[in-house]
């Protein structure tokens, strides 16, 4: 048994490895081909141990990318040199960088021009769909930085195609990684004229955005909030049935993006619409998932069009639900999964030019801080530019209105602040936030875009996990029991302090953001129980009735805390996953139950006036340090009750003074004020009796105004 290994490690060196039980060959000679022709070299280091035998080559001349080079051995069969290492040559990055705006497949009806990059590649070929005859082949030719183009005559509209790269030897069949359309079940690229979707009518939302705290995210999924049954919602679970106007729940009540608007949000936040895996275009509903498996950073989710056959189809009805939106007065955020990939050995980039995209140990093995096995390799420059012109392309071509990071942590801070960058010179009023957890040990610490880094990121929100565990206890499996404030544990009364203040100063612990901007004020996401599910743990011995109370005043204390607030789906309601938590692929669990809206539908309406009242107040559009420094006095009352006041009459606007009572527990307090204040419900009172002294129910918030 024999085996040969040959490795380019450096620009004039080249390693073998010989592994062989027939012994050390006689007449030992190697020759060295340069496609096919041969090339001075000379052995320059050799050893041998049992059956193993190395030898370091120099070559009388630089390794040429773009050729391929195959070493002879004596009474050996030829073998393919690997040069896959190539890409962790210190100058690679620099000698392959290319600035260009034209990978992909550009079409206009005369001609389509393909441009793929993959400088470490000997061949690349076309494969191009003809309707005559099943696919052609067109060999591709290589240019400056390592890419490779060809343009094609003729109208070449929805045509499938893919790349025949060829990597030391081996040749892999691959989809483009800059490809905007694919075919059903993403089995090819196609090509697309993703240029017309300029040409759609655009539209401004009414409500001006001027910082972060002005938004009212609520997150949800294309499939999820239209798939339910209760509503007369034709387009179940596609792109288009998301914007269906004047749609009802079977008790009549708002549904879809009826339900949007009548809410008050002004962002909706969907899971990613990037094109994914484990969801067959053509059998939807077969499996679930949430969208965390990317297959491409440029193409959309056929899943959720309404004719997945056809490539363009899902491009200009995606580009209608955001105008929709828009029409409507809301804005979109997509979530976008930049951290890894669905595979990174199967994936188009690795496919193209290996060991490039993916983030690897000191080992050599790929990191797996994202918990999928493949985490990106966003410092590498064509990395952080695939990953940019994907932002820049979603803003420009679909006109959305922000970015939710998944893993945040994972990318680096210099790709991250030139994303915003770029993206804001498209569009000023883009919203940019994610999750900042500090993951991973590959990058350095100051090079990560975790929250930790945030004054380094001055434009990017992080999801407040010290907000989400104080307000209503730990996340994790394992405290799944444990109580938070709005639970009714008063021992995190001082922590409010620090959590009603956005974790912008520093109160009991040591302040996280440096302004309010920063803060995206949560308890609930996609990930994890659901609110209603964590406190049916944690207050296992309640009512359900009482727990939607704490459901509700949860919501409250969100909305007039210093930051942004966001909301998931269904959470306005109680909505219950069955206590499962990390639901990513289970088929209905998701859902927006329509009917429950309407057996809910009081909470709806509460909820709602307290979005009203969040826009109306001037405290809660506050956001510099030096604001949040004197908005709030905060009171801790002896019978739990925490008071929060606001008397600046910068931000108590319209009012002298407003005061707000938060009651956690089970029982109701009377209360005495040294000055005569009104009870407010909602904007449109005009009425209310002026009192010194009342009673705060259990489990409540009440806002009182002088």
């Amino acid at each position: 048994m024999s085996f040969i290994k040959a490795n380019l490690v450096s620009k004039k060196k080249i390693d073998v490895f010989v592994f062989t039980s027939m012994g050390k060959p006689d007449n030992l000679f190697f020759k060295l081909f340069k496609d096919d022709v041969q090339k001075p070299v000379k052995i320059v280091k050799q050893s041998s141990s049992n059956d193993t035998y190395f030898y370091s080559f120099e070559m009388g001349e630089e390794f040429e990318y773009g050729r391929c080079y195959s070493l002879l051995m004596t009474d050996f069969p030829t073998i393919t040199v690997d040069v896959s290492n190539a890409v962790n040559f210190p100058d690679f990055d620099e000698e392959f960088y290319y600035d260009g705006n034209d990978l992909g497949a550009i079409y206009s009806k005369k001609c389509t021009k393909f441009a793929v990059w993959a400088p470490t590649a000997s061949e690349v070929i076309l494969k191009l769909e003809d309707e005559k005859n099943g696919f052609n082949l067109i060999k591709m030719e290589r240019t400056e930085k390592g890419v490779y183009r060809a343009s094609v005559s003729g109208d070449l509209l929805n045509k499938k195609y893919h790349y025949l790269v060829t990597n030391s030897g081996v040749t892999r069949e691959s989809n483009d990684p800059y490809g905007k359309g694919v075919s059903l079940n993403s089995e090819y690229s196609a090509v697309v004229d993703y240029e017309s979707l300029l040409n759609e009518k655009r539209y401004v939302p009414a409500t001006k955005i001027d910082n972060y705290v002005d938004a009212i995210i609520y997150e949800t999924n294309v499939r999820d909030f239209t798939e339910d049954k209760n509503t007369d919602i034709k387009e179940k679970g596609k792109y288009l049935g998301f914007v269906e106007e004047n749609r009802k729940t079977v008790g009549g009540n708002p549904a879809g993006i009826d339900y949007l608007k009548y809410l008050g949000i002004t962002h909706v936040q969907v899971n990613p619409i990037f094109d994914f895996d484990n969801v067959k275009d053509d059998n939807v509903a077969a499996s679930y998932n949430w969208g965390y498996d990317p297959l491409s950073y440029f193409a959309l989710e056929g899943s959720y069009a309404s004719d997945a056959i056809n490539p363009s189809s899902r491009m200009k009805e995606f580009s209608f639900m955001v105008e929709q939106l828009h029409k409507n007065n809301l804005r979109l955020i997509v979530d976008v999964v930049y951290n890894h990939v669905f595979e990174y050995a199967t994936s188009y980039y690795e496919k193209i030019v290996p060991n490039y995209y993916f983030r690897r140990r000191r080992t050599g093995q790929i990191a797996r801080a994202s918990g999928c096995g493949n985490d990106v390799a966003s410092e590498r420059k064509m990395v952080r530019k695939l990953i940019i012109d994907s932002a820049k392309y979603i803003v420009k071509y679909y006109n959305i209105d922000g970015f939710r990071f998944d893993l945040m942590g994972l990318l680096d801070v210099d790709t991250v602040n030139q994303l915003v960058k770029e993206c804001k010179a498209i569009k000023n009023d883009l919203m940019f936030y994610g999750e900042g957890w500090n993951m991973g040990y590959e990058l350095p610490f100051e090079k990560k875009a975790c929250s930790d880094n945030c004054k380094l990121m001055p434009n990017m929100a992080f999801f407040n996990d010290s907000y989400r565990d104080i307000v209503k206890g730990p996340t994790s499996r394992d405290r799944i029991r444990q109580k938070g404030y709005i639970n009714g544990d008063l021992s995190y009364s001082n922590g409010m302090d620090y959590a009603i203040n956005g974790t912008v100063k520093n109160i009991l612990y040591p302040r996280r953001f440096t302004d309010g901007n920063q803060s995206i004020n949560y308890v609930e996401c996609h990930d994890n129980h659901t609110l209603f599910d964590k406190l049916l743990e944690s207050n296992y011995e309640e009512s359900p009735e009482t727990l939607l109370r704490r459901v509700a005043l949860c919501n409250e204390v969100i909305l007039y805390s210093i930051g942004i607030p966001f909301f998931h789906m269904g959470q306005e309601i109680g909505l219950s996953k069955e206590g499962l938590d990390n639901t990513y692929n289970v088929v209905k669990i998701n859902n927006m139950r329509w009917d429950l809206v309407d057996e809910r539908f009081e909470m709806v309406k509460k909820f709602k006036a307290q979005i009203e009242l969040r826009k109306f107040f001037a405290f809660t559009k506050i956001h510099s340090y030096k604001e949040v420094e004197n908005v709030y006095k905060i009171e801790h009352w002896d019978n739990g009750v925490y008071c929060v006041v606001i008397s600046n009459e910068t931000f108590s606007k319209p009012y002298k003074e407003i005061v707000i009572l938060i009651n956690p527990l089970n029982q109701d307090f009377t209360f005495e004020f040294d000055n005569e204040y009104a009870l407010m419900l909602s904007i449109n009172d005009k009425n209310n009796t002026v009192v010194k002294n009342g009673i705060i129910p259990n489990i409540s918030l009440s806002i009182y105004y002088r």
